[in-house]
């Protein structure tokens, strides 16, 4: 008989489960056999950073751009769910709320839930009580409802955390009201590329949003890193940011990832001389002093929108047009101004063609508006009705020239665009696939009309919003039919459609046209070329639609197309700005750390680029506007913060390489052993219920022996199986399999074990053929306390004798449950003492090795309180030098005049002066005493952190053979 015995299955199992150190793979191993990404060594090293920082509040991961910061919380997230710890909140920009979403269900198979205003006490109260979902809201979310935010969190991450850097300086609301929230929560993560960008200060500020005692005080740190620097502070400073921060360069992961560049591609394109009138005519009316259709509250976002929509297409701004002038003639026929509650000016928009950021903006300005305008809800004057019916008709002269326009130019150019992208996507052996943007769903449609007719209509598909046009629908049916019998269909329509479109871009699609909805979460690096049809304004938000296909994955170059419009000014001064000030379209990444880091909101920076538009009445405004824009953002990064920032931040770890090196060896031994032993476990303990096809990594369930597992195809994630369920270890499946190994019976029996039947059988232990003897198998569980979290590593405690009396260690028990038994013998006794000796010792060396790492969690708080000693001393004396700096300068005022009035009240203030100086030397001492004892109460727990508690577990003893 060669089947796996229940000794080797249980024996298996523990392995499966046990606790690794903080610092190893082998920490999150079930975790990553289950996520469907592979996370580079670098993402490893960021992830268990944050992982086996149990004493501090939060971590800063401050990788360079490009380097999947997600994937790292991610991996973060996944081990505190795995945990059952699952109070967890994302704070992301508007923007990037979606993609959260759909990475951490498709990459880590978490459930999330945007929050929403009108359902988050719901929502809130439920992942309170049972955890079932991660909760993501925007940073303009959590500054309005931030008493509904502020309670117990295991885990609050915070993306695009650069925008809270200036909470030092207490002006920022935003940052304020999250360091808030944050304090409620075990640990924080700020996710940031660009931790540093003007002053120095701004560290202070990053680091005090999660622990406002880190550094001692702001004048502290002032004292300490900017005005009196002593040698060796910069080497303190880069030692207490190297104990909460990571920071990954580029040249650090290249030999990991391969970066692919991006190549610009401008298409210049006239519009005709009815499209410049359109332009000038509507932009004329925008920037009128007063108009009707809008409040004043208003009247920048509507601006800002319309004319984004003008340059798009006339289809998308007449259709527009036409139903702002449908509401203001409503409101000229019931002789009454309308307020602007109830989403009036939102059914003007179409809502699903505006962006997070003017939604969010528009539904807010609804919500503070009591009025719509002068008058409003009264009877309207004769004067004022004959004002608003000449706007009414204007508007729709307006709708009627753009519609009129039924050939748009930078339509007419896009099929140009398109066959010199896909020129060079042949050229370097890329897919010719290519993805177009675009602000509107009628610009979209004119879009896919136009590129119809030109022949390019195969493969076409439309993606936005809704999703449910005729085409998509049958796509999607045609998906759900492709997917029915695996685990890829969520139930969520509106993620399976949009996954099911993604797909059939991928597997058949050419072109596929997106509105700003695709650009938000869908992972599209099988794709090369990308189409501004209508550029972004937000610098922001065109790295993230570039960032759908160059990114992680991708394996060529990428291909970027923008259309330069020669005759509109701003649209030139905007492309020009974004292409030669931010970088976005060049590179191996586009937008430097330092640039898009010095933008804190994008959207702002639109609202910026509208009010020079509805401010310039020429050329030459517009052109000394976007100058004057231009230097703001230059941001050549001084050469001083430059070196503090290399200093701090970029040279974080000398031994960086060296450890990436270690894991990526880690990663692919751990993870080969990991889905070895789970598949030998699964294949004994499923052998009843399931069929299993080759080595085993796909198998079906015939009949499930767990509730929650169905039944069907099934497939371990290195062998992928189309329309199958992947077996997860965190799944319920996998738990019955290693839970009920576990539990399995091993009285001591005798087991023969051959080395010709072995795939696996070490040279080691081919030196043991025709011996026999026993071998005991323990667990042993080191527990300690770091802050408020239980950290255990548990250790296989085996070895054996042979007959003749040689000791085999660990290393040999397992090499020799490796082995295929080929005989279960008889119940015999086996007396376990014999091997206690060299079980202690082997104890008592693990023990030494988790002592010492765990030891550092409190050796690192003691010299945290050391540094706040110092910070605390610097404050001090700073102070003193300041007061004595002003006695003295008082006692000068008094000997140089004559006056005795004059002179005594110089002496009262010096004296004055010397009191406070005395009084600062003695608080100074206080705090000194108290920061010293609690610095003993320390020393005091690491002592008792060191003895920590053991448990030993008895798995099982054998009697074995080895025959040959």
């Amino acid at each position: 008989m060669t089947h796996l015995t229940a000794y080797q299955a249980k024996y298996y199992a523990y392995e499966l489960q046990r606790s690794y150190a903080n610092d190893h793979v082998g920490k999150i191993a079930g975790l990553l056999f289950d996520a469907q990404v592979e996370p580079k060594p670098h993402q490893i090293d960021a992830a268990l950073f944050a992982l086996q920082t149990p004493y501090l509040n939060g971590v800063v991961l401050a990788d360079e751009v490009g380097l999947g910061k997600t994937i790292e919380a991610g991996i973060v997230i996944t081990q505190y769910w795995a945990e059952r710890k699952r109070r967890i909140l994302i704070i992301a920009p508007s923007s990037l709320r979606q993609q959260w979403q759909q990475e951490l269900l498709e990459k880590f198979l978490i459930p999330s839930q945007l929050l929403d205003p009108k359902l988050k006490d719901e929502q809130l109260a439920r992942t309170a009580q049972q955890g079932i979902e991660v909760l993501i809201c925007s940073y303009e979310f959590a500054l309005r409802h931030e008493t509904s935010l502020m309670r117990q969190w295991d885990l609050v991450i915070c993306d695009e955390a650069h925008r809270l850097r200036n909470f030092y300086t207490g002006r920022n609301k935003a940052p304020e009201a999250i360091s808030r929230i944050v304090r409620g929560s075990s640990k924080t993560i700020l996710l940031t590329a660009t931790p540093l960008q003007n002053r120095l200060e701004e560290l202070y500020g990053l680091v005090s949003v999660f622990d406002p005692d880190y550094f001692y005080s702001l004048d502290a740190f002032r004292e300490r890193y900017i005005k009196n620097k002593v040698a060796g502070d910069n080497d303190d400073l880069v030692e207490r940011v190297a104990a909460i921060s990571k920071r990954t360069l580029r040249r650090d992961a290249e030999k990991y990832i391969h970066f692919t560049k991006r190549m610009p591609l401008t298409v210049e394109f006239m519009p005709s001389p009815a499209e410049v009138e359109l332009y000038d005519r509507v932009n004329d009316y925008l920037q009128r002093d007063e108009v009707y259709a809008f409040s004043n509250s208003q009247r920048h976002l509507i601006a800002l929108i319309l004319r984004k929509r003008l340059g798009s297409s006339t289809y998308a701004v007449s259709s527009t047009l036409e139903r702002i002038a449908d509401r203001l003639a409503a409101e000229v026929g019931g002789g009454i101004r309308r307020d602007s509650r109830g989403g009036v000016i939102l059914a003007d928009l179409a809502e699903d063609e505006l962006t997070d950021e003017e939604l969010e903006s528009l539904e807010e300005g609804a919500a503070a508006a009591t009025e719509f305008g002068p008058g409003a809800g009264q009877k309207l004057d004769s004067e004022t009705v004959d004002a608003m019916r000449a706007e009414v008709d204007e508007l729709r002269s307006y709708a009627a020239l753009a519609r009129s326009i039924t050939v748009n130019q930078k339509a007419v150019k896009l099929n140009e665009a398109l066959d010199k992208g896909f020129e060079r996507l042949k050229e370097i052996g890329a897919p010719q696939k290519a993805i177009i943007f675009t602000d509107s769903t009628k610009t979209q449609e004119y879009i896919a009309r136009t590129l119809t007719e030109a022949g390019r209509g195969e493969g076409l598909v439309l993606f936005n919003g809704t999703n449910n046009s005729p085409a998509a629908n049958e796509i999607y049916r045609d998906w759900l039919e492709a997917n029915k019998d695996g685990d890829v269909i969520t139930g969520i329509p509106a993620a399976d459609r949009r996954k099911a479109l993604v797909d059939y871009f991928r597997d058949l699609g050419t072109i596929m046209i997106a509105t700003e909805a695709a650009a938000e979460g869908i992972n599209l690096q099988f794709c090369s070329m990308l189409v501004n049809y209508d550029l972004p304004w937000n610098p922001q938000r065109v790295e993230q639609r570039i960032g759908r296909v160059h990114r992680f994955g991708q394996k060529f170059d990428v291909v970027v197309a923008n259309f330069a419009n020669k005759g509109n000014a701003a649209e030139a001064r905007i492309l020009e700005l974004l292409a030669n000030k931010f970088h976005l379209f060049k590179g191996v990444f586009g937008a430097s750390d330092e640039v898009l880091g010095s933008i804190e909101d994008g959207f702002d920076f639109e609202k910026t680029i509208n009010r020079i538009l509805s401010d310039s009445r020429s050329d030459a405004d517009i052109d000394k506007a976007f100058k004057e824009l231009e230097e703001q953002y230059a941001t050549e990064i001084s050469s001083e913060m430059a070196a503090a920032k290399a200093k701090v931040f970029d040279n974080l770890d000398p031994n960086v390489q060296d450890r990436l090196k270690s894991y990526d060896a880690q990663s692919g031994e751990v993870l080969n052993k990991f889905e070895r032993l789970l598949l030998a476990v699964t294949k004994r303990q499923l052998a009843e219920s399931a069929t299993f096809e080759g080595d085993g990594r796909h198998f079906v369930l015939n009949s499930s022996p767990v509730k929650d597992a169905p039944t069907g195809r099934y497939y371990f994630k290195s062998e992928p199986l189309d329309n199958a369920h992947q077996y997860r270890f965190s799944g319920p499946l996998a738990g019955h399999v290693v839970e009920s190994a576990k539990a399995a019976d091993t009285p001591a029996r005798e087991l023969t074990f051959s080395l010709s039947q072995s795939e696996r059988a070490s040279s080691a232990i081919r030196e043991l053929a025709g011996k026999s003897g026993e071998l005991t198998v323990k667990l042993v569980t080191f527990t300690m306390k770091a802050k408020n979290d239980d950290i255990s590593e548990s250790y296989m405690l085996a070895g054996g004798l042979t007959d003749d009396g040689q000791w085999l260690d660990h290393e040999y028990a397992a090499d020799l449950l490796d082995l295929v038994c080929t005989d279960e013998g008889p119940k015999v006794t086996v007396d376990d003492g014999k091997f206690e000796q060299h079980l202690a010792e082997r104890r008592a060396h693990l023990e030494r090795e988790v002592q010492g790492r765990n030891s550092r969690y409190y050796d690192q708080q003691e010299e945290l309180l050391y540094r706040n000693q110092q910070d605390r001393r610097a404050e001090s004396e700073g102070k003193i030098r300041e007061y004595k700096a002003k006695e003295k300068e008082a006692r000068k005022n008094a000997r140089g005049t004559d006056d005795p009035m004059q002179q005594l009240k110089f002496k009262k203030e010096a004296r004055n002066w010397a009191v406070r100086a005395e009084e600062e030397d003695e608080d100074a001492r206080v705090a000194r005493k108290k920061m010293r004892e609690e610095a003993d109460r320390y020393l005091e727990l690491i002592e008792q952190a060191l003895k920590g508690t053991q448990t030993v577990e008895h798995l099982f003893s054998i009697r074995w053979k080895v025959v040959t």
